[in-house]
């Protein structure tokens, strides 16, 4: 399992912060034709009305993941499809995530692997944090 640092996460962070640039909109409309389908669904529209709704949703859908198939292969972990990420870290020998959302300029928080972003607490010492690939 690859374990980040600070460094090398913000390393990422221009690659990411583009990659959700283009993607976010993408992720809208899925919301809208999502809230769309269900309102026709609703009202009991027909497969004449829902079917271009969900082709374009399921060609958005698979747009995303293309995109966004990239970090989990470099050990990024994808929380929302907006823009929140973990990064995989350790803490004084511990399992915790390096977390970074969406317009954000760089890795500044991290939490516990249960905690969420809830729990996010901010990056003290940099160096607290050890680079590792092998686990």
């Amino acid at each position: 399992m690859r374990y980040f640092g600070v460094e090398e996460a913000n390393r990422l962070i221009p690659l990411l912060t583009r990659t959700f640039t283009r993607v976010r909109p993408w992720v809208e409309r899925v919301h809208a034709l999502v809230r769309e389908l269900e309102s026709l669904q609703g009202a009991g529209a027909g497969p004449e009305r829902t079917t271009p709704l969900r082709a374009e949703r399921d060609a958005l859908l698979e747009r995303i993941r293309v995109e966004l198939e990239q970090f989990q292969e470099l050990g990024v972990e994808l929380k929302a499809a907006d823009g929140l990420v973990d990064f995989r870290a350790l803490k004084a020998g511990r399992p915790v995530y390096l977390c970074w959302r969406y317009g954000e300029p760089e890795v500044a928080h991290w939490h516990e692997l249960e905690g969420g972003f809830a729990g996010r607490r901010p990056i003290v010492h940099a160096n607290d944090f050890t680079p590792s690939y092998l686990s």
